[in-house]
């Protein structure tokens, strides 16, 4: 059985119904079952509890064979994440799925890829078999700021010119899926990105061009757009976090692409113009 957490966010949303499409079984753990509707009208075993509370992970964790660690980026992400391997350790499970990302590397400076990177190195040494998916920024930022991209025409984020290789979850998820269901991807680490490094300014052209509008990019101050973070009850740790990982990318911690996607689906990954067209009613 697998096991997949993040079930009601963007990443473990998506996975869970792409294995539901792909009649593959699987428990999802959800923290507030009032979100889990999506969940309910699929076949799935809904599993309700906190990743912190290791008596709940011991209970989630018996019989699972195969799990996926997708967690939100909080402040005690490390500790959580920390102790869901070990309890799976413990409970026998045989292969974790981690989700991480890209710009995780040894001697990566920002708080949420520091963690990202000792997770990596706890999961490798726990003696589980592990697979690291390392995807690069989501397309979907853009769905998150739909309305206001809708209504102003502006994408608004502290980016300067730096350029990024924007990924389609989408493609992120269906990787997962077959991870979890064909032998071979034990002790590998999958970076993965969409097709081509666009600066924010050529992501904004895209959108115009796809949708008969003009729409700009509005370079933000990083301080002011750490005063919107706040302004919507973001935590003075998230804040800190989300703004350090921002002006990282803007300094090219994001400026390659790879073949992942390709080599691992056989076929290109979803391009930015694509995903335009097909999420086309939110923007436009």
């Amino acid at each position: 059985m697998i096991l997949v957490t993040g079930a009601t966010g963007k990443t473990g949303g998506e996975l869970a119904r792409q294995l539901d499409a792909a009649d593959v079984p699987f428990s999802a753990v959800v923290r507030s079952p009032a979100k889990a509707d999506a969940l309910r009208a699929m076949d799935a075993d809904i599993v309700s509890g906190d990743l912190a509370d290791g008596a709940f992970l011991q209970r989630a964790l018996a019989g699972i064979t195969r799990a996926v660690l997708i967690m939100p980026n909080v402040e005690d992400q490390q500790a959580i994440e920390a102790q869901f391997i070990d309890i799976a350790a413990a409970a026998g499970v045989e292969h974790i799925v981690y989700l991480s990302s890209l710009e995780s590397t040894p001697g990566a400076t920002n708080p949420i890829t520091r963690m990202h990177v000792a997770t990596e190195e706890h999961l490798r040494a726990s003696g589980i078999a592990w697979t690291m998916i390392r995807p690069a920024f989501f397309m979907q930022t853009f769905v998150a700021s739909a309305p206001r991209i809708k209504s102003s025409g502006e994408i608004v984020l502290p980016l300067g010119s730096g350029q990024v290789a924007t990924t389609d979850l989408r493609d992120v998820a269906a990787v997962m899926v077959k991870v979890l269901t064909e032998p071979g991807h034990a002790s590998q680490s999958y970076d993965l990105t969409g097709p081509e490094l666009l600066t924010l300014n050529e992501i904004a052209e895209r959108f115009s061009r796809r949708l008969g509008r003009t729409y700009r990019y509005v370079d933000l101050p990083l301080e002011q757009f750490k005063e919107r973070l706040r302004s919507a009850g973001f935590s003075d740790w998230r804040v800190a976090a989300v703004a350090a990982e921002l002006h990282s990318i803007a300094n090219g911690s994001l400026d390659h692409t790879t073949d992942g996607i390709s080599r691992l689906l056989g076929r290109p990954p979803t391009s930015i113009d694509e995903f335009i067209t097909d999420h086309a009613a939110l923007f436009a």
